[in-house]
């Protein structure tokens, strides 16, 4: 029989400081980003019966908890950390997003995705969590929708830490962007099948010193800028097109 272990989202009182926006959206500085330990409004009962993404898609491979979208073994690599849950993430990614499909289409630069579950904890609907471990079993069961269910997540991501967000709205979504999902999408959600995949990416970024998200990196230099556009552009200036 299949184990569980409880994952708990803290309650709305607790988010109340936190309801109004969030600033810059943080990370390995918290004492603890995983959400298992918190104080209980809401519970999600987990399959202990874990799983790791297995993509069988040459354009989209997995290298430890980094999703790889493009050509893995192009010369440039452009790393990118981010939350589900995070405004920042959303508006960098918009900014993004032609580019992504423009450098991933080719085979010189590839797309290393971190997502990582640092806002998760502050919120009744622990999205973070959720979004990242739908976003896994897309890349492991139709990785050809991968980007297309990203950007549903992230365009609907809530709007405040205490809206509800269920999981067929998830599914849905997904669906809606064009993935095609399996029997067994439901249950993946609901047990979050990936959690602790997902909870290792947001181990290794505390680990590596991301602080803040998002965070890009090129060839292994942060690139930012002091606004989202300036990052976005200074992203392309640092990728070297042949």
């Amino acid at each position: 029989m299949t184990g569980r272990f409880s994952i708990r989202a803290l309650s709305a009182a607790a988010l109340l400081a936190l309801t109004v926006g969030l600033g810059a959206c943080g990370g390995s500085s918290d004492p603890d980003p995983s959400p298992t330990d918190t104080a209980a409004a809401g519970e999600w009962a987990i399959s202990t019966d874990q799983k790791t993404p297995e993509p069988e898609d040459a354009r989209l491979t997995v290298d430890g908890t980094a999703v790889i979208v493009g050509n893995p073994d192009a010369e440039e690599r452009i790393e990118i950390y981010m939350d589900f849950f995070c405004p920042h993430c959303v508006q960098l990614h918009a900014l993004m997003h032609n580019d992504v499909g423009l450098w991933t289409g080719g085979d010189d630069v590839a797309v290393a995705y971190h997502v990582v579950d640092y806002l998760g904890p502050r919120t009744t609907h622990i999205y973070s969590a959720r979004a990242a471990n739908l976003l896994a079993y897309v890349a492991d069961t139709d990785p050809a929708s991968y980007l297309a269910v990203m950007d549903a997540l992230l365009e609907n991501k809530p709007e405040t830490t205490t809206e509800e967000v269920t999981d067929e709205q998830l599914l849905e979504l997904a669906r809606e962007a064009g993935a095609t999902l399996g029997d067994d999408a439901a249950t993946a959600l609901a047990e979050l099948s990936y959690y602790r995949w997902v909870e290792q990416s947001t181990q290794d970024a505390a680990a590596a010193g991301i602080t803040g998200i998002p965070q890009v990196w090129v060839d292994g230099a942060r690139v930012a800028g002091e606004e989202h556009e300036q990052t976005a552009e200074l992203v392309r200036q640092a990728v070297n097109l042949p």
